[in-house]
C-alpha cells in the first residue's frame, strides 16, 4: 500500500514531533530489532502504540465482531442482534435479554471492561457506531455495485476497536463530521473489499458467499472468476489513493486540523488497513 503521499505531507506539516507518523512509540528501537513488534519491553512488544492492557481488550472486542459476523453472514441469525446490542450496554448480566446466552454473555464482559476504561460519552459513542454496524446486517440482495458498496460502508463501526485501544477521545461533532465519516468509511470499504478478495474461495465452499463481492460481480455484472478479482484488486488500489485525498482533508479542516487527536487518529487508520489486509491473507488464503 503505497501512502508515501499522505506521509510526506504528514511530514512537513506542523505539528509536534511526537504525533508524526511512525512517531507514535515511546522509545526508540532496540540495536538489532527495528521494527516495533519486536522491541523487548514487558508490556509493550507488539503494541507499540497503544496501552498493553487495551490492547488486549481491543482484540477481544475484535474476535467479538467477527462472532457477530458469522452468526448473521453464515447463518443469518438476524434476529440475535436486539441481544448483541443490549449486551454491548453492559446493562449488567442479570439484564440481558436472554441472560443464559452465552453469545450474549461473552459480549457483556468485553464491553463492560471498555466501559469502565472510557469516558461516558466516548462509551455512548461507541455504542451507537457499533449499533450502526449490526444493523448494516439485516440487508436486501445487492442489485448494484454502489448498493453493495454502500452496505459495506457501515463497517466503520469495526475500526472503534483501534480507536479505543490507541486512547483517542474524539467528540461526536469530530467523529460525525462528513469528512471523517468519509475517511474511515474509505478504510471500511478497504477492509471488506480486501476481505472479500481473499475470501471468496473459502466461503464458497461452505456457501456462505452472499454477501461476497466477487460472487455478486459474476452473478450480475456479467463477469466471470478472473475479471471479478481484478476488478476488485483495481478497486482496492483506489481505495487506498482516495485514502490521501479524504486523510489529508481531515488533518487540513480548519475545525478538525485543530485537535492533535484527531490528526493522530488519521495517522493510524493506514495501520487498521495494512493490518486487515494481512489479517485477510493469513486467515483466508493460509487456512485454506
Amino acid at each position: 500500500m503505497n501512502l508515501q503521499p499522505f506521509c510526506s505531507t504528514i511530514e512537513s506539516s506542523p505539528v509536534p514531533p511526537s504525533l508524526k507518523l511512525g512517531k507514535v512509540s515511546p522509545f526508540p528501537p532496540q540495536a538489532g530489532q527495528p521494527y516495533p513488534p519486536a522491541r523487548n519491553h514487558p508490556e509493550w512488544r507488539a503494541t507499540p502504540g497503544a496501552d498493553f492492557n487495551r490492547m488486549i481488550w481491543a482484540a477481544r472486542l475484535t474476535g467479538i465482531y467477527f462472532l457477530t459476523d458469522d452468526y448473521m453472514d453464515v447463518d443469518n441469525q438476524f434476529d440475535r442482534i436486539s441481544g448483541f446490542k443490549r449486551a454491548a450496554e453492559a446493562p449488567g448480566l442479570e439484564n440481558l435479554l436472554h441472560p443464559e446466552d452465552k453469545a450474549e454473555i461473552s459480549h457483556h464482559i468485553v464491553f463492560a471492561q471498555i466501559k469502565k476504561d472510557l469516558p461516558p460519552d466516548t462509551f455512548k459513542q461507541l455504542v451507537k457506531l457499533v449499533w450502526e454496524w449490526w444493523d448494516s446486517h439485516v440487508h436486501e440482495p445487492f442489485k448494484t455495485l454502489d448498493q453493495y458498496l454502500r452496505h459495506r460502508r457501515f463497517n466503520n463501526g469495526i475500526v472503534t476497536w483501534s480507536r479505543y485501544a490507541l486512547g483517542i477521545n474524539l467528540s461526536d461533532e469530530e467523529i460525525f463530521h462528513p469528512l471523517m465519516r468519509e475517511a474511515e468509511a474509505i478504510t471500511a470499504d478497504h477492509a471488506g473489499l480486501t476481505n472479500d478478495y481473499f475470501s471468496y474461495l473459502k466461503e464458497k465452499l461452505s456457501n456462505s458467499d452472499d454477501t461476497n463481492i466477487i460472487r455478486f460481480l459474476i452473478e450480475h455484472q456479467g463477469c466471470d472468476y478472473t475479471e471479478a478479482m481484478k476488478m476488485v484488486a483495481e478497486k482496492i488500489q483506489q481505495k487506498e489513493k482516495d485514502f490521501i485525498t479524504a486523510g489529508l482533508a481531515v488533518i487540513n479542516d480548519p475545525v478538525l486540523g485543530r485537535n492533535p487527536e484527531v490528526y493522530r487518529w488519521v495517522c493510524n487508520l493506514p495501520y487498521v488497513m495494512g493490518a486487515s489486509k494481512a489479517w485477510s491473507q493469513t486467515v483466508c488464503v493460509v487456512s485454506c
